[in-house]
């Protein structure tokens, strides 16, 4: 699907999922390369930054779980979003719908309106601000991740240890996906850097450092929240592990405590004379192993 948005002299447009018919239509319109065309049919494991002539061609990766889209089983758990930033024009490519592109698309005009009215427009701005409203949503995700947290907290000293397993694997995976997506996002701001004022000019510099500030604060918060999840998983698996031991120990107690009522089987097999003197060996040795357990304080 093929969305187009044109405010001054800049045009935004917006690739979900494309056709072959439609990547070839954009890439005769703006002279992108066959191999470029190519990448851009499918998403890729691997996320860069490429310089050509008259366009930044960058491969952003976002944790999926963040922005709020549930990870099937057999797909990716992230998502891909490619730019294509010329002077005048920038081609976002997914194959997906991405929640915080389409926000961002219902307010592009008015956003842009009212932040750069008075300022010279290229299209290093509309990048800017896409990658800014992903992070605003990635900071949402985090806070919510955060709340997740607080409550298995709760849970575990409510003595709900064994229930809590399952939310901090699932906690974990997505903290895990989280890492992995965002640890190349520095290198590609970086990569940017060098690459981004022969395009936009100087000034852009500063853009690209809000950029990296911005990526720097998500990824603490990333990384505050798995400091958070590393503790509540040791203390969960600490409780778990005394209770454990409390059930075996009592298990063990009731054991050695009736151990001697083994011997009943046995009393029928001697003699009615020596029956009496059976029972009474069998109630002293239970009670001395019940004092001894009591002794220990296993039960």
């Amino acid at each position: 699907m093929l969305k187009k948005f044109k405010y001054r002299e800049v045009t935004w447009i917006d690739l979900e999922s494309p056709t072959g018919e439609e990547l070839g239509a954009v890439g005769r319109e703006y002279g992108l390369q066959p191999i470029v065309r190519g990448e851009l049919e499918g998403p890729t494991t691997r996320a860069k930054v490429d310089i050509y002539s008259d366009f930044i061609y960058a491969v952003f990766h976002f944790p999926r779980g963040l922005l709020g889209h549930p990870t099937p089983v057999i797909e990716r758990d992230y998502i891909e979003i490619d730019f294509i930033i010329g002077k005048n024009f920038l081609i976002t490519t997914h194959y997906e719908l991405v929640n915080a592109l389409n926000d961002f698309s219902k307010i592009f005009e008015a956003d842009f309106m009212l932040k750069r009215n008075h300022d010279p427009l290229h299209a290093g701005f509309v990048f800017y601000y896409i990658i800014k409203e992903i992070y605003r949503s990635l900071e949402l995700g985090l806070g919510y991740l955060n709340d997740r947290l607080r409550l298995v907290g709760r849970d575990i000293f409510a003595g709900r240890e064994k229930e809590v397993v399952r939310i901090l694997a699932d906690i974990n995976h997505e903290l895990l996906d989280s890492r992995w997506a965002l640890k190349q996002h520095h290198q590609l701001f970086t990569s940017l850097a060098l690459a981004g004022p022969e395009f936009f000019g100087h000034d852009f510099r500063h853009h690209l450092a809000v950029l990296t500030g911005e990526h720097d604060r998500v990824w603490n918060m990333i990384e505050s929240n798995h400091a958070t999840f590393l503790d509540l998983r040791e203390t969960n698996d600490s409780l778990l592990s005394i209770k454990n031991n409390e059930v075996v120990k009592m298990l063990t107690a009731i054991a050695v405590t009736f151990l001697p009522l083994n011997l009943i089987v046995q009393v029928f097999a001697v003699p009615a004379a020596n029956r009496s003197l059976m029972f009474s060996l069998m109630a002293a040795g239970f009670l001395v192993t019940f004092w001894v357990i009591k002794k220990r304080r296993w039960l």
